[in-house]
C-alpha cells in the first residue's frame, strides 16, 4: 500500500483542528486561530510515527497522551494541573466520539465476520467527513468574527468635540464596566489615544487629576474638561454631554476599530 506522507499529515491536521475547535467550544474558551493551527500541525506531524518502523516506541499510550497535553497547552494556554486533566478528558471524549462515528461508517463499507480480523479496504466516506470538518472549522471562525463585529458596532459611538478652533472626530467604544469619573465635578472620563490629541496641552490650572484603580495597578490620569461633546451611534440618538478627556498611551484596538474608550456614564 502506498502512503503519501504529505496527504497523511494534511488529513490529520484537519482532524486535529476540528477536534481542538470543538473542544474549545465545549469548554467555552476562545483560542487564537494561530495557536489552534500550530497545535494541530504538531499533532499532524506526530502521525508520522505510525508509518516509520524506527519510531514505533513513540506510539505507546504515554507518548500519545503527552502529545495531546502539548497540543492542549498550546491551544488553551498556561493552566494548572487540575484544569489540564479536565481539558484532556474533554478532548479525549470528543476524540472517542469522532472515532466511534468513523468506525460506524467503516462497518457500512467493509464486511466483518465475527472471529476474523477486521480490515478497512474501502472508506470513501473519509473525504466527505474531512470536507464536513473543514466546513465546520471555517463556519465557526466566520460566525465568531461576524458576531464580534456586530457586538463592536453596537457599542461603537461617533464622538465629536471642539477645542479652540479645531474640531476632533473619533470613534469611541462604550466600556460598560468603566465607571471612571473625576471626583470633584463627577463628570465621566473619556480615554483617547494620545497621538490623536497630542496637540492639546494637559498642563496648567485647568487640568484635572483623576485617580483610578484597576486589577493589579492604579495611578492618576491627567485630563481637561470639554463641554458639549457630541456622541451618537445607530442605536443612540444624537446627544451633547460634558466630560473629562484624558490621553492614553496604549492603543485601544488592534484593528483600529475605535480610538477612544467611553465610560458607562456617557449614556
Amino acid at each position: 500500500m502506498i502512503i503519501y506522507v504529505d496527504v497523511l499529515i494534511l488529513e490529520n491536521f484537519i482532524v486535529n483542528l476540528f477536534l481542538l475547535t470543538l473542544t474549545m467550544r465545549v469548554i467555552k474558551h476562545k483560542s487564537k486561530l494561530i495557536l489552534l493551527i500550530t497545535s494541530s500541525f504538531i499533532g499532524g506531524m506526530y502521525t508520522v510515527v505510525v508509518i516509520v518502523p524506527g519510531l514505533y516506541f513513540f506510539r505507546i499510550i504515554p507518548f500519545e497522551i503527552l502529545i495531546a497535553c502539548i497540543m492542549l497547552r498550546i491551544a488553551y494556554g498556561k493552566t494548572n494541573l487540575i484544569n489540564m486533566i479536565k481539558l484532556l478528558g474533554v478532548f479525549l471524549g470528543v476524540t472517542f466520539m469522532l472515532s466511534g462515528i468513523c468506525f460506524l461508517f467503516s462497518l457500512k463499507q467493509n464486511i466483518y465476520i465475527l472471529g476474523n480480523t477486521f480490515e478497512i479496504q474501502k472508506y470513501s466516506i473519509k473525504y466527505i467527513m474531512i470536507g464536513t470538518m473543514s466546513i465546520y472549522i471555517i463556519y465557526t471562525r466566520i460566525a465568531d468574527y461576524v458576531r464580534e463585529r456586530i457586538f463592536v458596532s453596537n457599542y461603537n459611538f461617533n464622538v465629536q468635540f471642539i477645542i479652540g478652533d479645531k474640531k476632533y472626530c473619533l470613534n469611541g467604544f462604550l466600556d460598560t464596566g468603566n465607571e471612571l469619573r473625576e471626583p470633584i465635578t463627577n463628570l465621566p472620563c473619556i480615554l483617547i489615544e494620545e497621538n490623536i490629541i497630542s496637540d492639546i496641552g494637559f498642563e496648567g490650572k485647568n487640568t484635572y487629576s483623576i485617580p483610578y484603580n484597576s486589577i493589579g495597578y492604579g495611578g492618576n490620569l491627567k485630563g481637561i474638561r470639554v463641554n458639549n461633546i457630541k456622541i451618537e451611534n445607530k442605536n443612540f440618538a444624537y446627544g451633547l454631554i460634558d466630560a473629562i478627556i484624558c490621553p492614553c498611551k496604549e492603543k485601544m484596538s488592534g484593528e483600529n476599530e475605535f480610538n477612544a474608550l467611553l465610560p458607562r456614564g456617557i449614556v
